[in-house]
């Protein structure tokens, strides 16, 4: 018995959080048309939880978005019609394809039903991509008006700035019952046709179609994270581990400390990426570290604001095995002017000797003398002071000894 009713709190807890997982502490629900928070709308629409593929466009007049302005959008979540009589959806439905834009838009009024992508001002964000899961009977009826249904949370969020709003959804279709959302009817009852407005069209890529009403919306807002991170990745390649990482948003973004820690060492500054500043678009970075050692190495980003205030990004981990051999590579570049770079590999720890020597065999210039750990090095010579011509440059170990000839061009 005990068992069973931990489950059944299991179950309440995974749904109160399926449903309210948007709201957080300071955290913004705002209905458009506010006017219709508690009331129900003049009628419905058929889109949002059709059973077919649709495409549908809500037109937001930026004077019904006063309270996100400087806020994250973070979801939206519809309603059902007040008619409805039964819960939806009477089974657990996964929409193959989901997708939502958040973008600036053209005034209400001015809305095109002929050329969808005319309404579109700026860049669209794909806040929300691929499949949504929808539990059977999530959405409630029985209310005037009803409650919402559950917040559909998008991948990356919307920092929204101010303007009118444009949301589009374009799905491949609920593939069960149809059901239609509360809705304010496209005619003479305001604020259509001033401050919202709307149309669809059949089919996942429709860019033209019909008038469409005002299916009622709920957005889920917050205030913004300084910097929204989508990825962060380490690779390696040779002695070199390459850092990538992508941003959603930005905000008062100066840039990123990038730090490093060894199984010998703690965490340290080696080096610094520019931030974008605020921004809404997509931003991708990247950072290339060289180790000399072998082994385990983590990795993390310090974001800096301009305020001076910071977050630390997840950690990412990687594994250097450098090679064990004796090596001197090509420089490059090749020809060069004035200074190239010099890779080399040591298999065994010991007295190293890179040279760079004239045609007269005549040492020019001594870059490495002395004991140097096993591992990949890389030397930067600078040939300033040399003029035009052939040199040849010379790696000696006890067990090795290798010359390469490079060309020096003024």
């Amino acid at each position: 018995m005990k068992s069973f009713f931990s489950v059944l709190i299991v179950v309440f807890s995974l749904l109160f959080f399926f449903n309210s997982s948007a709201q957080q502490d300071g955290g913004i629900l705002e209905v458009v048309p506010s006017s219709y928070a508690n009331i129900p709308g003049t009628g419905g629409f058929l889109g949002p939880l059709y059973t077919g593929a649709r495409t549908y466009q809500l037109l937001i007049h930026a004077d019904l978005l006063t309270n996100l302005v400087g806020k994250e959008i973070q979801a939206l979540s519809w309603r059902l019609i007040t008619s409805a009589t039964v819960n939806w959806p009477p089974a657990d439905v996964t929409v193959t394809d989901y997708d939502l834009w958040l973008s600036g838009s053209v005034d209400p009024a001015n809305r095109s039903i002929t050329d969808f992508s005319s309404n579109v001002v700026g860049p669209q964000k794909h806040v929300k991509v691929g499949s949504l899961f929808i539990p059977m009977n999530s959405y409630p009826s029985g209310g005037s008006p009803n409650d919402w249904g559950p917040a559909i949370m998008f991948d990356s969020l919307y920092l929204y700035t101010g303007g009118n709003l444009l949301v589009e959804l374009r799905l491949s279709g609920t593939g069960t019952t149809n059901q239609s959302t509360d809705a304010v009817t496209a005619t003479t009852i305001p604020p259509y046709g001033t401050l919202i407005s709307a149309c669809w069209g059949s089919g996942y890529s429709a860019n033209s179609g019909s008038q469409g009403n005002f299916s009622i919306i709920r957005l889920s807002a917050d205030d913004p994270v300084p910097v929204e991170f989508t990825s962060f990745t380490a690779s390696v390649t040779g002695n070199s581990v390459e850092l990538n990482w992508v941003t959603a948003t930005e905000t008062n973004n100066y840039g990123f400390e990038v730090e490093r820690k060894s199984a010998s060492s703690d965490y340290e500054n080696i080096g610094f990426v520019g931030g974008a500043g605020t921004t809404t678009e997509q931003r991708s970075y990247s950072f290339s570290d060289v180790v000399k050692y072998n082994g385990n190495y983590t990795y993390r980003l310090k974001q800096l604001d301009y305020d001076g205030t910071y977050k630390y990004s997840n950690e990412v981990a990687v594994e250097v095995t450098l090679p064990d051999v004796y090596s001197l590579e090509q420089n490059y570049p090749n020809p060069f002017n004035p200074s190239t770079n010099i890779n080399f590999s040591i298999a065994e720890a010991g007295i190293v000797k890179l040279a760079v020597y004239n045609l007269l065999g005549q040492e020019v210039k001594l870059l490495v003398s002395g004991f140097t750990e096993a591992g990949l090095h890389t030397i930067t010579f600078d040939a300033s002071s040399l003029t035009s011509g052939v040199y040849f440059y010379k790696l000696e170990t006890p067990q090795f000894n290798q010359t390469r000839k490079m060309l020096l061009t003024k």
